[in-house]
């Protein structure tokens, strides 16, 4: 979770000190950006994201899995503090713990098969116990394709690797 921590306060303050490369081409009509950030020369993670009703989200594809990146230039929230969430995409739903920061909130998806049906979900609702947010997924599927396609792809460059030899096979 100590991961979770930097890089959600990383991510919030600012991507400075970092290189991103954003994903987006013009002829895409999806509302989402792909873009891959690095620390120094070497891979970190991806990100997708958008905004939507004045609410920040970004999705992380890092080494730890999935993670869900909320913020808002209205919260005040207790930084450190672990709220209780239920997420919920149509009829199914998961309990998951949201990591504040100031402005912000850190949510891992733990959850493979919930994971899964993000892909199809036109809507992701984050319960809290003051209200729920309505995070749209339209042409996230895509998207989230993408995101596992820049994080595989941009993972594999920085393993020394022999170059003669395919990629699932070692010498």
């Amino acid at each position: 979770m100590r991961t979770t921590a930097s890089l959600v306060c990383e991510h919030l303050e600012f991507v400075g000190g970092r290189s991103t490369a954003a994903g987006k081409s013009g002829s895409d009509p999806s509302p989402w950006s792909i873009a891959t950030t690095y620390k120094g020369d070497k891979f970190d993670y991806c990100t997708m994201t958008r905004s939507a009703s004045g609410l920040g989200v970004t999705f992380v594809r890092n080494q730890d899995g999935l993670l869900l990146l909320l913020d808002s230039s209205k919260w005040k929230l207790e930084r450190g503090k672990a709220y209780t969430v239920r997420l919920a995409v149509g009829s199914h739903s998961v309990d998951a713990k949201a990591l504040a920061e100031t402005k912000g909130v850190t949510i891992a998806f733990a959850d493979r098969s919930f994971n899964e049906r993000l892909r199809t979900a036109s809507m992701l609702d984050v319960r809290a116990e003051g209200a729920t947010l309505h995070v749209p997924l339209d042409k996230s599927a895509l998207a989230l394709d993408r995101l596992e396609s820049c994080f595989e792809k941009n993972g594999r460059e920085g393993i020394e690797a022999n170059p003669f030899v395919a990629p699932s096979r070692k010498p």
